[in-house]
């Protein structure tokens, strides 16, 4: 089969969304003749990584649009978001065109909208008289009202992102999209109510749920053998930027209500506009023996502090799903987290530990609580270990995911 995939984020030497959308590419071309989408400023790095890695492109063929200088180059300097959005919705529109002429030259049978993985954002492909799959998309995630404490001075943030939620898609080509679609893959439950919403309820049906995010199984082999030891110290590990809806902050206040019998260290890892007052927080607090500010290290170094490490936690106010939730589970750490967005699909209760979302102090008094459980369980840290390891193996690695998607393709001929 002919596969056309849609992925301005492609790029083998990124990580986040560039990363699926590379992924995405080479392992469906293992099923089927990719020709990919993207933009022109990934060109040199897949080219490159290609050419070094020796990747076989019989069955690939990237095609580069180029995108927006006006958004890109100018208007991206004073506003991030508006700059990003506009470049993506005009490169969309050259993409279109450019995969229109292809369909003159070659017989495409399924056309796949991989990114941007914003639900918002469904592109213009969905205009090609052939089959569209659009997603995963995630995106629809809001913070919940038991955080609204940690958001009060990002109240702009907040209410422009709900506004924009709305705003983007009240515009009748995306509920044209919707309709036209043939499968719409949602990565949580927030995204799904968001696209519902849009949605004729006689279309409801193909709203699907599945995670944006996947494992490469060569870097589950290289851990295959992981054991980890029944340490003296245990060490919590979290990681990503420091800003508000990272939740570092949430993490900290539960810290401070911790009562474990075990010695620990909080492993704190990332750069942001919060790292200062966090810094104070945690000197106020009397915890500079137990929490470390590590700062933002290169990928390598992440990686041994996976390996060393006994628990993760994502302690964000929302999140899509967490590429560092996977990261975490492939290293055989238990994993908590918010019962919430993406990550409580994979997490579950049996690689980790969810804590519900009721109220404030529900949820400092819970995540303590989950915090001294690990803390405490060498062999519940373990067994949940082991569990989360096993579940990336068998059901998200990208080959899986490769594999799935090409037999949608093939159903939908």
């Amino acid at each position: 089969m002919n596969v056309l995939l849609s992925v301005f984020e492609c790029n083998p030497l990124r990580g986040s969304d560039s990363y699926v959308g590379w992924s995405y590419v080479i392992n469906a071309a293992k099923y089927n003749n990719v020709y990919a989408l993207t933009r022109t400023a990934n060109k040199a790095d897949i080219e490159k990584y290609c050419d070094d890695m020796k990747v076989d492109l019989n069955n690939i063929h990237f095609i580069y649009v180029d995108q927006s200088k006006l958004f890109t180059e100018k208007i991206y300097k004073y506003n991030h978001y508006f700059g990003f959005l506009g470049s993506y919705f005009v490169w969309q529109e050259a993409a279109y065109k450019v995969a229109q002429k292809l369909l003159e030259e070659v017989r495409i049978d399924v056309c796949h909208h991989v990114s941007i993985a914003d639900f918002r954002c469904a592109g213009k492909l969905w205009k090609l008289n052939i089959p569209f799959i659009f997603g995963p998309v995630g995106g629809g995630q809001e913070t919940p009202d038991c955080f609204s404490d940690y958001v009060k001075s990002h109240w702009k943030s907040e209410w422009f992102r709900k506004c924009m939620n709305e705003i983007t898609t009240l515009v009748p080509s995306y509920r044209k999209a919707l309709e036209r679609a043939t499968i719409i893959y949602s990565s949580n439950d927030e995204t799904s109510a968001c696209i519902r919403k849009r949605m004729p309820k006689k279309c409801r049906s193909k709203l699907v749920q599945m995670t944006e995010l996947c494992i490469d199984q060569n870097y589950l082999a290289e851990r295959e053998n992981i054991q980890k030891e029944n340490n003296p110290v245990v060490h919590i590990v979290v990681s990503g930027r420091l800003i508000y809806r990272k939740g570092i902050q949430v993490l900290l206040e539960a810290v401070t209500r911790m009562n474990s019998l075990h010695d620990y260290k909080v492993d704190i890892y990332g750069e942001g506009d919060q790292r200062s007052y966090l810094e104070k927080f945690v000197e106020k607090n009397e915890l500079k023996n137990k929490v470390i500010f590590h700062g933002k290290i290169p990928f390598d170094e992440m990686q041994n502090a996976y390996k060393n490490a006994d628990v993760y936690v994502l302690p964000s106010l929302r999140e899509s799903t967490g590429t560092a939730v996977f990261e975490a589970l492939a290293n055989k750490l238990p994993v908590i987290t918010f019962n919430q967005n993406g990550a409580k699909y994979v997490v579950e209760n049996d690689a980790g530990i969810l804590v519900d979302l009721n109220n404030k102090e529900q949820v400092l008094n819970d995540l303590a609580k989950a915090l001294d459980t690990l803390v405490n369980s060498y062999e519940l840290r373990k067994v949940y270990g082991e569990c989360g390891f096993n579940k990336l193996k068998n059901q998200y690695t990208w080959s899986r995911r490769a594999e799935q998607m090409a037999q949608v393709y093939e159903n939908l001929q």
